[in-house]
């Protein structure tokens, strides 16, 4: 009772919001959106498995690739915002030391292949995931000069891979928002519509890989962090199953041994065949728990679909375009595969929002602008800072204090109720379980709508609720791009399998790309001659 009646009381202003704000947001944004520059260098529109194969083949050199990727940055960061630091120069050497030992002989193509599947390929990486030298602030305007002294566990990995980071991309701070808004740089653009954003909080990382500016990026997940940025841009991105990818190196982090349940670092990409490839890499040595390796039979797959939450009363209505693109991919696998997919009704999604978001917020230790090893008296600094936010005198964010007050307010849950909703939450997971198996998916949608203007998603909170209770069940998804909308925007769908059972969605999302075309490059303000 009592989170349902923290619920209501989020509703309640979220739905006041929305009547203030969207009238403004309409006229705000009724002017035209600027556009990208065009792609020119056609590297960039291979995917990082070609472009390893080409420059293993002496097709191309990775300095060539590397300065390509590089010129691209900086025609679009003007535009889109999404760069908070680089190591350009550092980047042309290490693709220098590369094309040397290629051009040596020293090792063979397959070697190469093997050890290091990603031999000079760039890579972009999220800010609040540690890449030594650069800035690791994680948004906060407070520690804008921290820089990391060691790459996280996941950079380490991608970088024994052969894979070369440029740069670390745009955050909200302390990844607390869906939409990529910090005090350092402030706001990130969607490259489709700049009027728009690329969510969050993974936001920049997904902006520069849909322009074309990087082609494959490491970002983070809690509550949708890869999939809903992904969603709104139009590539792909893997939430892995929880505990295979390491955490360590990420900014936020928590103390709680829960933590690694339901907060993971992941792959994302602009084409899908380099899910598979990234989480390999990244999974190291728990790789075999997910047998990447063995092929999948898609014919065999079976499929379960939702297209909404089964009607919540705390949730926005799907949008008709995300049910339709969920349609065509059922009716695509079934008549080209023959697969029988089979729409349910699990009753317990319409409470998604109940389920997942006291397991998450509960879990403690996570770091916060509200520490208790800062603040002795934590909720009178809330008080405070709110107090300074409303009069423009808070170097936090407003998402970061709403985070610490929910926090409080979550502690009103008594003790047994929490427990009720986590046993329930258990039985959801065991359905789940039982319904999806060694050889199932489910598809639903990542997010009610396709890329939000600018402030629209801080009435649409409750809506992470579609995402978020993927983190809940422990369960891995890959947001597959689906087409375009009417208006020009990408639409993604969330492919969910059974945990370890990955590779499932990965070939799912494959099929999705052959089938519906994948990436679609951002309008251009010109045409290339």
């Amino acid at each position: 009772m009592a989170w349902r009646v923290v619920l209501w009381l989020l509703w309640f202003p979220m739905w006041l919001l929305k009547c203030v704000m969207k009238p403004f947001i309409s006229l705000r944004y009724i002017r035209r959106s600027k556009k990208l520059p065009p792609i020119r260098n056609k590297l960039l529109l291979h995917s990082a498995t070609a472009l390893a194969h080409m420059i293993r083949n002496r097709q191309v050199t990775s300095e060539e690739v590397v300065k390509a990727f590089i010129s691209r940055i900086r025609d679009v960061n003007p535009l889109l915002n999404c760069m908070m630091d680089n190591r350009f120069e550092a980047a042309i050497l290490d693709a220098r030391y590369v094309d040397r030992v290629v051009q040596t002989g020293a090792k063979s193509e397959q070697q190469m292949a093997k050890e290091t599947p990603f031999f000079g390929v760039p890579l972009s990486v999220k800010e609040s995931i540690a890449v030594k030298g650069l800035k690791h602030s994680a948004g906060q305007l407070r520690f804008e000069g921290r820089r990391a002294q060691e790459d996280a566990e996941a950079v380490k990995l991608m970088r024994a891979s052969g894979a070369i980071p440029l740069l670390v991309t745009s955050t909200p701070e302390l990844c607390m928002m869906i939409e990529t808004y910090n005090k350092i740089i402030g706001t990130t653009n969607n490259p489709y519509d700049l009027r728009r954003t690329p969510s969050g909080s993974s936001g920049g990382e997904a902006a520069l890989l849909a322009s074309a500016g990087s082609v494959i990026g490491l970002g983070s997940d809690i509550g949708g962090s890869l999939r809903i940025p992904a969603a709104f841009t139009g590539i792909f991105a893997h939430k892995p199953t929880p505990g295979v990818v390491s955490h360590s190196g990420h900014n936020p982090t928590s103390t709680d041994e829960n933590w690694g349940r339901f907060f993971t670092i992941g792959p994302m990409s602009r084409y899908a065949e380099d899910l598979a490839a990234m989480l390999k890499v990244l999974a190291h040595e728990n790789a075999d728990k997910l047998q990447l390796d063995e092929k999948v039979d898609i014919r065999t797959i079976k499929v379960y679909y939702m297209q909404d939450d089964g009607g919540s009363v705390l949730t926005n209505g799907v949008s008709r375009e995300i049910k339709e693109a969920i349609a065509r991919v059922v009716e695509y696998l079934q008549t080209t595969h023959a697969i029988v997919a089979q729409k349910v009704d699990i009753k317990e999604m319409r409470h998604a929002n109940a389920l997942s978001g006291p397991i998450i917020i509960q879990l403690n230790g996570i770091t916060s602008v509200h520490r208790t090893d800062v603040h002795p008296k934590p909720w009178g600094s809330i008080f405070m800072d709110l107090l300074r936010f409303c009069t423009c005198l808070s170097d936090c964010t407003f998402t970061t204090i709403c985070y610490a007050i929910l926090k409080k307010l979550s502690l009103l849950i008594p003790t047994a109720k929490l427990q009720k909703l986590k046993n329930r939450n258990e039985s959801l997971k065991k359905e789940f379980s039982q319904l999806l198996g060694n050889n199932g998916v489910f598809l639903y949608p990542t997010f009610i709508d396709c890329a939000n203007f600018h402030l629209e998603s801080y009435y649409k909170m409750l809506n992470l609720s579609y995402t978020m209770i993927m983190n809940a069940l422990e369960l891995p998804v890959t947001n597959c791009h689906v087409g375009m909308n009417k208006q020009g925007l990408p639409i993604g769908i969330q492919v969910v399998a059974a945990p370890f059972q990955d590779r499932l969605s990965l070939a799912v999302a494959k099929e999705i790309e052959v089938a519906f075309g994948g990436w679609v490059e951002p309008p251009a303000s010109e045409k290339v001659a």
